[in-house]
C-alpha cells in the first residue's frame, strides 16, 4: 500500500506510482524464475503440524482445569485478556489460555470436545496458514478459536464463507460459544440495509461471504461522508473453502455500477441477423472449438443486412464487436451448461461448483447478446464506477488464513499470490475410503453404458450412490436413462438448487441414487443412513457411500472435492471415475495429439487397460492445471498496475473526505476566487462544497479510466506480433493514461469551482452534478478469453492475421482512446 498523506499532490501521486511500478517490474523476473524452478520439482512442501504438539497438550490440560470454573469466569477473564492484548499490542502469551477457554465453552454449550486435529488447525490458522482438513473433520469449529483470539485486538475478525447460507448457519451454530465468552457475533447477508451492515461490521466477529465484504469495500470508496463508511479497517480474515475463493474465483472482478450508458444498437436485431448465418459458409470454429470467427462471406452478408459499408472501419467497430458477441453467445455459450434461464433472466453456472453464481455476469456486450439470444429483457449494464478483482480485495487483509479440504496441490499458487503456506492436518480417524483407478473408455457410448450398469448393480444391493456429472444437461439425461431402467433417483443441479438440503439429507440412505453436478462436490456433508444416521450400520456393511464421477475436471482439486464426499470421519466409502477419450476435456485440450504418436486405440466397449492411457490422461490434467495457473498469473500481472492506481487514488479520495481545511487544488490555484466565495458562503459549507467537487471529479475520472483501460486490454495482445511485450505496452499505456487522470481531476475541479459565482450557482451545481448516483448495483464479471489470447499469455505466439491487425486495429484503438481524452469530457 502506498503511503500517501492527506495533502498529496498529483505529482507526488505520479512519482509514488512510478516508483512502485519499477520495483514491481524489477522483481517479476526473479519471482518468475524461482517459481519455475520450484514447480519443476513437482513436490509440494507443506508445513509440519507436529510443531504444535506441545501447545496442544497445554491447551488440553488447561481446558480440563477450567471445567470446574463458573460461566461468569469465562466472560470476565476474556475481558481481562482483551485489555492486556490491546495494551501490549501482542497476543503471543495468551494463545494457550484463550484456546482453552474457547474449548471448554464449546464443550459446555454445544457438547463438542475438540479433537487434537482441530486444535492444531486452530493454531495454524492463527499463524496465517492455509489449513487442509478432510471432510467432516470439524473445520467450522476449528475456525472459532482463532476468531475469538483475534477479536480481542479490537479491530474485528471476518470469517469469509462460501455462500450466504453458510455465513448465517455458522454464525448461529457457533454463536453459543462466542456468547459464553462475551464476544458478540455479526452476520452479513445480501440485501441487508446499510445501517444494519455497519452495526454487524462493528462487532468483534463477523461472518459474511467474501463478495459481500468486497462490495461494501467498493461502496466505501464511493462514500460522500464518513457516516456512509460501512467497514472498519480490514484486519484478519479466515477464509472457508479457501481454494475456491482465493484461486478459482480470484480473477473475477467485483463491480459497482451506475448511470446506465446508452447503446443505440438493437441487440435483438443483431441476434436475429447472426442467427441466420451458417457454419463454414459464414463462420468457422478453430481446431479446438473454443473460438469462433466470421468468414469473408459472413462479413459481406452482415454488411448487407446491417446496411454497413465496411465493418472494419473504425466507425463500425462497436457494431462489429456486438455482432461478434452475438455469435459467441449463440454458439459457444450453451444453455443448461454455461447458464440456466430462471425467473426471466440469465443465471450463470459456476464451472467449479455447478451452482448458480449469484450476481455474476459476463462482460456487458456478451451479457446483452446472451439476453437477446434467449429473448429476455436486456438488463442495463451501467457504467462501472469502481472495481476490484477478488484476489486483490483479499490481499487488503494484513493477516489472512484459510480452510479447505483441497489445498496442498495449490501450494505454489497460495505462496506466490498471497504469501501463505499450506499445512495438512492428519485426520483424527484414519480414512477407510478406497479411491479406485479411473475406468477409461474409448468413446462416450461405452462409458455411459458401463456407468448405467454399475449404478443399477449397486442399487440392487441397497448401497447409496452419488454420481457427479459435469453439467445440468448431463445430470438430467443420465437421470432419464436410469428412470427408463426403472431405477428411481434424485437430481441436484443449478435448476433445482432450492431442494439441495432435502436431497443431500437423503443421499446416504439405503438404495439412494443421487445424480448431481459439482454442487455435491463442495460444502456438502452426506451422512451414512440419512441425516439422523438411523441406518448407519447397514450402509457401513455395504461399503459406505459409492461416489462415481463421469468426467475429469480441469483441476484435480475439483475431482478430489467430489471424492471427499465419501469416507467422512473414518467412514468406509469408494470412489471411481468413468471417463472416455471423447469427453469434452479431452477434446478441448487435444488429448489426441498427446497419444497420436504412441497409438490412438480402436473403439471398444470394455475399459482400456493401458497404463500409457492412464498416464496421458493424468498428464493432460496437469497440463491444463499448469496452463490455467499461468493464465491467472498473466491476468494478475495485467491488473497489477491498475490495482496500484486504484489503491493510490482511493487513498487520496479518503484523505480528501477527511480534510478539515480547503484542498490545495483550490487554496493554491484559485485563492482569490476562494476569498470571494467565502464572503457569499459560510466557511463550513464552502469546505463541504469543495470536498464534494473533488470527490465527484475523482469518481468521474476514475470511471473513465476503468473504461479506457478495459478497451486497451481487449486489443493489447495484438502488439506481440510486432515484437513488443503486451504486458509492458499495457502498463506503459495505462500509466500514461493515469497521468492524464490526475491532470484531469485538477482541471475538472478548477473548472467547476471557477464557474461558481453565487449561492444559486452552488444549488444548481449540486442539483445537476454533485449528487450520489440515484441507483447503483453490484455484480461480478466473469471474463471470457479466446484461445489466441490464452496462447499469447502462455507462449507469446501469434499468427499472420494478428500481425496485420497490429498495424490496423491497434493504432485505431489508441486514436479512439486519445480522442476521448481530448474530446471535451465535462
Amino acid at each position: 500500500m502506498l503511503d500517501l498523506s492527506s495533502g498529496a499532490t498529483a505529482g507526488e501521486l505520479r512519482e509514488a506510482i512510478l516508483n512502485a511500478v519499477y520495483k514491481t517490474r524489477e522483481s517479476e523476473g526473479r519471482v518468475a524464475l524461482l517459481g519455475f524452478l520450484k514447480r519443476l520439482r513437482q513436490n509440494v512442501h507443506t508445513a509440519d503440524p507436529s510443531a504444535y504438539s506441545q501447545t496442544v497438550e497445554e491447551i488440553q490440560s488447561l481446558a480440563q482445569k477450567l471445567s470446574c470454573k463458573h460461566e461468569e469466569y469465562f466472560h470476565r477473564r476474556m475481558l481481562e485478556v482483551g485489555e492486556a492484548i490491546r495494551a501490549e499490542k501482542t497476543d503471543e502469551r495468551f494463545v494457550t489460555e484463550v484456546y482453552a477457554l474457547a474449548s471448554e465453552a464449546a464443550r459446555r454449550t454445544l457438547g463438542f470436545n475438540l479433537f487434537r486435529s482441530q486444535l492444531v488447525a486452530a493454531l495454524a490458522l492463527h499463524d496465517g496458514y492455509i489449513v487442509q482438513m478432510n471432510t467432516g473433520e470439524g473445520k467450522t469449529l476449528a475456525a472459532v478459536l482463532p476468531a475469538c483470539l483475534n477479536s480481542l485486538h479490537g479491530m474485528g475478525c471476518h470469517v469469509l464463507t462460501f455462500n450466504d447460507y453458510l455465513a448465517r448457519r455458522d454464525a448461529e451454530w457457533m454463536g453459543p460459544i462466542y456468547r459464553m465468552l462475551g464476544i458478540q457475533v455479526g452476520v452479513i447477508q445480501k440485501g441487508m440495509p446499510g445501517e444494519q451492515r455497519k452495526k454487524q461490521y462493528r462487532l468483534p466477529v463477523t461472518y459474511a461471504t467474501a463478495r459481500e465484504v468486497g462490495f461494501d469495500h467498493l461502496r466505501d470508496d464511493l462514500a460522500y461522508s464518513m457516516e456512509e463508511i460501512l467497514l472498519r479497517s480490514l484486519e484478519y480474515a479466515i477464509v472457508d473453502e479457501a481454494d475456491s475463493i482465493l484461486i478459482d474465483s480470484a480473477r473475477i472482478p467485483l463491480v459497482v455500477a451506475g448511470e446506465s450508458r446508452s447503446n443505440t444498437l438493437d441487440p435483438f436485431r443483431i441476434a436475429e441477423v447472426v442467427g441466420e448465418l451458417r457454419e463454414h459458409s459464414h463462420w468457422e470454429r478453430d481446431e479446438t472449438g473454443r473460438n469462433i470467427y466470421f468468414t469473408e462471406e459472413g462479413i459481406q452478408i452482415l454488411e448487407q443486412r446491417m446496411e454497413c459499408s465496411n465493418l472494419h472501419d473504425s466507425e463500425s467497430s462497436m457494431l462489429l464487436a456486438e455482432l461478434s458477441f452475438a455469435l459467441h453467445a449463440r454458439i459457444l455459450l450453451l444453455r443448461n451448461i454455461d447458464y440456466i434461464v430462471r425467473e426471466n433472466r440469465i443465471q450463470m453456472i459456476d464451472q467449479f461448483t455447478g451452482r448458480v453464481a449469484p450476481d455474476r455476469r459476463w462482460p456487458e456486450g456478451l451479457q446483452r447478446a446472451l439476453e437477446a439470444k434467449e429473448k429476455l429483457p436486456v438488463l442495463p449494464g451501467g457504467r462501472i464506477l469502481s472495481s476490484i478483482p477478488m484476489q486483490y480485495f483479499i490481499e487488503l487483509y494484513p493477516k489472512l488464513s484459510g480452510l479447505t479440504a483441497t489445498a496442498a496441490s495449490a501450494q505454489d499458487e497460495f505462496s506466490s499470490f498471497y504469501g501463505t503456506q499450506v499445512i495438512c492436518i492428519p485426520p483424527e480417524r484414519e480414512s477407510l475410503r478406497e479411491d479406485r483407478e479411473d475406468l477409461v473408455f474409448t468413446h462416450l457410448e461405452a462409458k455411459r453404458e458401463a456407468l448405467l450398469e454399475e449404478i443399477c448393480r449397486q442399487h440392487k444391493t441397497g448401497r447409496p450412490v452419488l454420481v457427479g456429472t459435469e453439467s445440468v444437461d448431463e445430470s438430467e439425461n443420465l437421470a432419464d436413462l436410469l428412470r427408463k431402467r426403472q431405477v428411481a433417483c434424485k437430481v441436484l443441479n443449478a435448476g433445482n438448487d432450492r431442494l439441495e438440503a432435502e436431497i443431500i439429507a437423503d443421499a446416504g440412505v439405503n438404495g439412494a441414487i443421487t445424480i448431481s453436478t459439482n454442487m455435491a462436490g463442495r460444502g456438502t456433508d452426506i451422512k451414512l443412513g440419512g441425516k439422523d444416521e438411523s441406518h448407519r450400520d447397514k450402509i457401513v456393511s455395504l461399503g459406505g457411500l459409492l461416489v462415481l464421477g463421469t468426467n475429469r475436471h480441469e483441476s484435480k482439486r475439483i475431482d478430489d472435492q467430489l471424492r471427499g464426499r465419501a469416507g467422512r470421519q473414518g467412514d468406509p466409502g469408494t470412489t471411481c471415475f468413468f471417463i472416455s477419450l471423447k469427453d469434452d476435456l479431452m477434446n478441448r485440450y487435444d488429448l489426441h495429439s498427446l497419444l497420436s504418436a504412441k497409438g490412438w486405440p480402436e473403439d471398444q466397449d470394455s475399459p482400456l487397460e493401458s497404463e500409457l492411457i492412464h498416464c496421458e490422461v493424468n498428464r493432460l490434467q496437469k497440463i491444463v492445471e499448469e496452463q490455467n495457473y499461468y493464465i491467472r498469473k498473466a491476468l494478475r500481472e495485467y491488473s497489477s498496475l491498475l490495482e496500484l492506481q486504484r489503491r493510490s487514488l482511493m487513498a487520496y479520495r479518503r484523505s480528501t473526505l477527511q480534510l478539515s481545511e480547503s484542498p490545495t487544488v483550490f487554496s493554491e490555484n484559485a485563492p482569490d476566487h476562494r476569498l470571494k466565495l467565502s464572503s457569499e458562503i459560510d466557511g463550513k459549507a464552502l469546505l463541504e462544497l469543495e470536498k464534494r467537487i473533488m470527490l465527484y471529479c475523482i469518481d468521474q475520472c476514475w470511471a473513465d479510466h476503468l473504461a479506457d483501460a478495459a478497451q486497451i486490454q481487449e486489443g493489447i495482445h495484438l502488439v506481440s506480433v510486432g515484437g513488443l511485450d503486451p504486458l509492458q505496452e499495457f502498463h506503459k499505456t495505462v500509466y500514461e493514461l493515469y497521468h492524464k487522470v490526475l491532470q484531469r481531476i485538477e482541471e475538472m475541479c478548477l473548472s467547476l469551482y471557477l464557474n461558481i459565482q453565487t449561492r444559486q450557482d452552488v444549488d444548481e451545481l449540486e442539483s445537476a452534478l454533485l449528487r450520489t448516483p440515484d441507483t447503483t448495483w453490484t455484480y461480478l464479471v466473469d471474463y471470457v478469453f479466446s484461445d489466441d489470447l490464452e496462447q499469447i499469455f502462455l507462449t507469446g505466439s501469434s499468427s499472420p492475421f494478428t500481425a496485420m491487425a497490429v498495424f490496423t486495429t491497434w493504432p485505431l484503438l489508441l486514436i479512439g482512446v486519445l480522442r476521448k481524452w481530448w474530446g471535451g469530457r465535462s
